[in-house]
């Protein structure tokens, strides 16, 4: 009884924490969007005709500003051919988010703004309980604290408010990295797990198109853990592009396009859409956040390596920049590295000075506030 006894007295403790992190986060989201609506009135026009806000309705108009457009319109009248608002498509906007926000909308009278933030900030909440649980098998409870709070206040982290699909994918990451973990061990125990994980790693390639490189990670996973002796569990792993798949076959059926949610990220590419170029001194406040988010976590993430701490945690943040590449989504790097959360446990365990961390995370809270500014008053996409 004395293990369950310590993981019940370690919860009781973190949870407040958690939940006081969470809502903290939420505070400055909220405030964001508070003030520029008030002081700012954004315009919700966008470019070639698109619009940028799926309802004017206080607070909701920023939280779902964006790709929510696009995720509320799947919830509402499902996947459609070609552009759907202005010269954008939605079929790169992957299924199980918009479900969701339509599940949840529906005792809601069908309020599907409303539905898909609530929907977004309870996984988001989950993504948070289990970053925790993940990380402290490495760090101390106070460290692990830490670490959570640079993933709940990074720089791609104003996502995890919106009715956005980036904290259903956390959630279901994590939970994936967690349940593996337990799937080491022998026996039927471990086929088990081992079958959570394939679920999982489905889902996660059913939400967001790096999903589908979760394999990577988790194959190298398995091999450690089973000492480089293949099993037939290990195909749980291919669940993840298993999800792109059928999500691809699916969208091929409908458009005549199976390459559709990775080809049509074209449209968002640089200059592609006349006015759909941020300000330069927009520009230049991103390049100056994302450029540092991209060096430190490059350099968190070889540290991470060249200690041999966790192979498999490095590949997810190596994947996750490929993913970035095949989507030539440049321009949304934070939001793409916030789920690799081993970049918050290697700054806040590894060889650092204590100074250097809170320099970071007072960066990083800064940071995530700005962006939640200049997301909110339409001047730059998350």
């Amino acid at each position: 009884m004395i293990g369950p006894m310590r993981v019940s007295a370690e919860w009781r403790w973190a949870v407040p924490r958690l939940l006081a992190l969470f809502l903290v986060a939420r505070l400055i989201v909220v405030l964001a969007a508070v003030s520029v609506e008030w002081l700012a009135a954004p315009n919700s026009a966008g470019p070639g005709g698109s619009l940028l806000r799926a309802t004017e309705r206080p607070v909701l108009a920023s939280l779902t500003s964006w790709d929510a457009v696009y995720y509320l319109g799947i919830a509402r009248d499902g996947y459609q051919a070609g552009p759907v608002n202005g010269p954008y498509p939605e079929t790169v906007f992957f299924p199980l988010y918009p479900a969701l926000t339509a599940a949840v909308a529906a005792p809601l009278g069908g309020d599907l703004p409303l539905g898909g933030v609530l929907a977004a900030n309870a996984a988001g909440l989950l993504g948070l309980l289990g970053t925790y649980a993940l990380a402290r098998r490495r760090l101390s409870r106070d460290a692990t604290l830490l670490a959570v709070a640079l993933v709940a206040l990074g720089p791609g982290a104003v996502a995890f408010s919106m009715a956005y699909s980036d904290s259903l994918f956390l959630a279901l990451v994590i939970g994936a990295f967690l349940a593996a973990g337990r799937g080491g061990t022998a026996g039927r125990s471990g086929l088990a797990w081992r079958a959570v994980v394939g679920a999982l790693a489905l889902l996660a390639g059913l939400t967001r198109l790096q999903g589908a490189f979760l394999f990577v990670p988790l194959l190298w996973l398995f091999a450690q853990q089973d000492r480089g002796r293949p099993r037939w569990s290990w195909l749980a792993a291919l669940g993840a592009p298993l999800g792109l798949a059928a999500y691809c076959l699916w969208i091929g059926n409908l458009t005549g396009d199976p390459l559709g949610p990775i080809l049509a990220q074209g449209a968002w590419d640089f200059g592609a859409v006349p006015g759909a170029v941020a300000e330069p001194w927009v520009v230049a406040v991103a390049a100056l956040i994302y450029g540092s988010t991209a060096v430190l976590a490059l350099k968190l993430l070889w540290d991470r390596w060249r200690a041999r701490i966790d192979a498999p945690g490095v590949s997810w943040g190596a994947v996750n920049l490929a993913a970035l590449v095949v989507a030539r989504r440049v321009a949304s790097l934070p939001r793409y590295l916030a789920p690799v959360t081993q970049i918050a446990e290697q700054l806040v365990g590894g060889d650092y000075q204590p100074r250097t961390v809170r320099l970071i995370l007072a960066a990083s809270v800064a940071a995530y506030s700005v962006l939640a500014v200049l997301h909110f008053a339409l001047k730059l996409a998350p």
